[in-house]
């Protein structure tokens, strides 16, 4: 076992990241007592982040509470993100506090280990001894990971079980990690079931619970979770994955529960957030939707996990609130807290690094509040340029589709649909978003659709009355149908030679309708059969005025 002594600790890069001072002094002096001389101190995360070089530390400590911005379970996951601690390091987070919220955040991220304060050099001296020794014991399974060999550290995991029992449950963890990380789930679940076989430690029964959701085998991770929090209902890993179990069964309600009081227990976390706008998006709880977006925006700012995609993501949100409003006061507060949204938004240093992107965003979403005042036309004028160039970014093509199926423009909106839809890195969540709004509309697509094809059908067999109020119809589906207007000015032409008392009643119409695509960016097919209309129309309306 290696111990730690003074030549131990003499060639070691030791952090300690605390905001107060007294404390710094103190665990320095206990350091020094143990031969350590090469120490650096940070009084935040902020402050250390670019100073920290993952082959340079070897132990650092962080304390739970840093004062403003983030804490330190929040700082180590960073760290862990960026990959700026190697796996051969330790890890402590220290606090003063020993509530059960805080120590289960703190366990959460699993740090090497956690200290309480107060503590004596003697309890540190001895938690670093026993962690020195870990590190020895795993090193070259630990390698195996940070090289990315992940299936020969999991052989080596379970090779130091059978060689050290006092380990081997900690083995066995490490082992079904790798076994998740790979995606080999069938693995874990029997390697599992076999350590459970002897005692039921809650790690095993935890991680079985996990392999159970990967495998499907949803009525059985349930019951896991249910013999877990029938030992401590505040297991929020249980409670997390039982409410991704119920939410794939549709229990929404009792779903949504649990993921908002597993929120509730240990709010900073990026998974968990994830897993709360996913249920809640889910069973179209749009206020829930936004209560988490809104928590990971806030928790992204100013960290490494900082992306522009949970601006855009917290304003879809609001949107899908805006979408389900009925009455004119929640619109109208709605549609301000949009607009306030997008207006901060600018400033936020995500959206500075990617301004063409935003102004692209920007632009639908003020369609989508056109759309929502009723002003359709200013609306599709808005985003007729970007759509007719077919080069949005897939950033954006959700925000696309979503102005396009409010314009009642189905088919393009489906083909960008399918569009998003295979690309590798769309957005599960924002792609159920556009599926809810999707199926939402599906009544008004249908009768959309049933009316232009019956008005197509009218019109090629010669009964163009008659396919007139077909596209009529079919337009009050869809107000903004480019393809539905077209088909009708060319109906309504084709009666207007025929006319007589009603001349001025179908003239009135086409004007009405020239209206709707006249002087829009419009794909090449519909510019020229626009343009061969209104050719047709003006010689007509000519000879109708002589």
């Amino acid at each position: 076992m290696s111990l730690i002594t003074e030549a131990s600790l003499n060639d070691k890069t030791i952090l300690i990241i605390d905001d107060q001072k007294s404390f710094q002094k103190l665990l320095k002096g206990m350091l020094v007592q143990l031969g350590a001389n090469n120490i650096a101190f940070y009084d935040s995360g902020e402050a250390a982040l670019n100073k920290i070089d993952k082959n340079s530390v070897n132990i650092v400590f962080i304390d739970y509470n840093l004062g403003q911005g983030r804490n330190g379970k929040q700082f180590l996951e960073e760290l862990k993100y960026l990959n700026k601690l190697s796996r051969h390091s330790i890890s402590i987070l220290v606090t003063g506090e020993s509530t059960r919220s805080v120590v289960l955040s703190v366990l959460e991220i699993e740090p090497d280990d956690y200290l309480i304060k107060p503590f004596s050099i003697g309890m540190l001296k001895t938690r670093l001894n026993k962690l020195s020794a870990k590190k020895t014991l795993f090193f070259q399974a630990d390698q195996a990971v940070e090289d990315g060999q992940l299936g020969l550290a999991a052989d080596q995991y379970l090779k130091i079980s059978k060689k050290s029992t006092r380990n081997a449950q900690f083995c066995f963890k490490r082992a079904c990690q790798v076994y998740f990380d790979l995606g080999e789930y069938q693995k874990a679940f029997d390697l599992l079931n076999s350590v459970l076989e002897s005692a039921r430690p809650t790690w095993a029964l935890t991680y079985l619970a996990q392999a159970c959701l990967y495998l499907t085998k949803y009525d059985q991770a349930i019951r896991i979770c249910d013999e877990l929090l029938g030992q401590n209902r505040f297991n929020i890993d249980a409670l997390d994955i039982k409410a991704l179990c119920l939410n794939q069964l549709n229990q929404g309600k009792e779903s949504l529960f649990l993921i908002e009081q597993s929120c509730n227990i240990s709010p900073h976390s990026f998974a968990r957030q994830r897993n709360f706008a996913q249920i809640a998006q889910a069973n179209n709880d749009f206020d829930a939707l936004v209560k988490a977006q809104n928590t990971l925006l806030s928790m992204s700012k100013g960290t490494a996990f900082a992306h522009i995609d949970y601006q855009l993501n917290y304003i879809r949100a609001m949107f899908s609130q805006l979408d389900k409003a009925n009455s004119k006061h929640d619109k109208s507060e709605l549609t301000t807290q949009i607009k306030t949204s997008l207006r901060q938004a600018k400033n936020d240093p995500t959206v500075i690094e990617q301004p063409d992107l935003f102004d692209e965003f920007h632009t639908f979403c003020e369609a989508r509040l056109s759309v929502s005042n009723g002003d359709y036309l200013s609306a599709k004028k808005m985003i007729a340029p970007l759509t007719v160039e077919q080069s949005l970014c897939n950033s954006v093509l959700p925000d696309s589709i979503m102005a396009l199926f409010s314009l009642g423009e189905f088919d393009d909106a489906n083909e960008q649909l399918e569009k998003y839809q295979s690309c590798k890195q769309h957005n599960s969540q924002v792609l159920a978003q556009l599926h809810c709004r999707n199926d939402a509309l599906a009544a008004k697509q249908n009768e959309f659709n049933q009316h232009n094809t019956k008005g197509i059908k009218l019109y090629k067999q010669g009964n163009f009355q008659d396919a007139i109020v077909q596209f009529e119809m079919a337009l009050k589906y869809a107000p903004m149908n480019t393809g539905s207007a077209l088909n009708l000015l060319q109906a309504l032409l084709q009666l207007l030679p025929r006319a007589s008392k009603s001349a001025d009643v179908i003239i009135e119409k086409c004007q009405a309708n020239f209206t709707l695509v006249e002087g829009m960016a419009l794909p090449p097919q519909h510019a020229k059969r626009l343009e061969d209309l209104k050719f047709e129309y003006n010689k007509l309306a000519k000879l109708y005025c002589q």
